[in-house]
């Protein structure tokens, strides 16, 4: 009885990942499809290396040199997105911590959980607050990169 007390979260979460990662790399790789398509479309229109050679010697041009890179993220997303899961999972840790007094017998199991995704939760927040700082004194947070897609 405790034991699917404690495996029925482990499972949900894993099929929740999944799903998640299914679903994330569709979205990667239609954006990728998208985007090779859109710039074979682009190239096809110059008719000599010279053109060609000018488009990417101007503003347009170099943007467009800069979105042939595969990933998109600036560092604000990676940031935004580690903050993300540490609050989540520092929430997550304080519901198993709820549940340790809630369900009997089951106490050490919920103990362990909470307190491993207690620690991943503030080890992802440490993790976006480092890579805040870093990239603010490496100069990468600009506002040019926080207007891009």
């Amino acid at each position: 009885m405790h034991t699917e007390v404690i495996l029925l979260p482990i499972f949900c979460t894993l099929i929740g990942f999944v799903i998640w990662t299914i679903f994330s790399t569709i979205r990667r790789y239609k954006i990728a499809n998208l985007q090779a398509g859109m710039q074979t479309k682009l190239l096809e229109k110059f008719g000599s290396g010279q053109e060609l050679l000018a488009y990417v010697q101007s503003d347009a041009g170099r943007g467009f040199l800069e979105s042939l890179t595969m990933e998109q993220r600036t560092p604000y997303g990676r940031i935004l997105g580690a903050a993300q899961v540490g609050v989540i999972l520092v929430l997550v840790s304080f519901a198993f911590l709820f549940l340790r007094g809630r369900v009997a017998g089951a106490e050490e199991g919920f103990l362990v959980l909470g307190t491993i995704t207690l620690c991943l939760g503030v080890g992802f927040g440490l993790s976006a607050a480092l890579s805040y700082y870093l990239s603010k004194s490496f100069g990468l947070l600009t506002e040019r990169t926080a207007h891009r897609p």
